[in-house]
């Protein structure tokens, strides 16, 4: 009972780790990889996961209180529901095609995967890595 509360609150729960093909990709190119799940102390249900592919730019804008903005330019859900055992990894692959219309990285913009397991009334896994956007 006690592991299962534990794991509720994220302590103990699953591992989430994105692994991609490479971390540079060019504008219009497919972004493969897997999500890799590793079980915690506890089985867990997974419902589903959750891939953001986010640009984020750095900038003072004169109608904001932030310098940090922003916009997810797509989204991947992918229905799982299965349940983890303790120990256990399972993969899950994935493709997620970069549009034409996608920001290219300079210092001051950034694209991140982030990934989010999302575990039914538990504090839900997540992980991000930064990929290269190039013209």
């Amino acid at each position: 009972m006690w592991k299962e509360f534990l794991s509720s609150i994220g302590i103990g729960s699953v591992k989430v780790d994105t692994v991609l093909e490479k971390g540079q990709f060019t504008i219009g190119e497919v972004i493969e990889g897997k999500v890799v799940i590793t079980g915690g102390k506890v089985p867990i249900s997974i419902q589903s996961i959750m891939l953001q592919l986010v640009y984020q730019l750095e900038e003072v804008r004169d109608d904001s209180d932030f310098s940090s903005h922003e916009k997810e330019m797509d989204r991947l859900l992918m229905n799982i529901d299965r349940e983890i055992l303790p120990g256990e990894t399972q993969n899950f692959p994935f493709e997620i095609t970069l549009r034409k219309n996608h920001p290219v990285t300079e210092d001051n913009k950034q694209t991140f995967l982030r990934t989010t397991v999302i575990i039914p009334q538990s504090v839900d896994a997540t992980d991000q890595d930064e990929i290269i956007i190039k013209g």
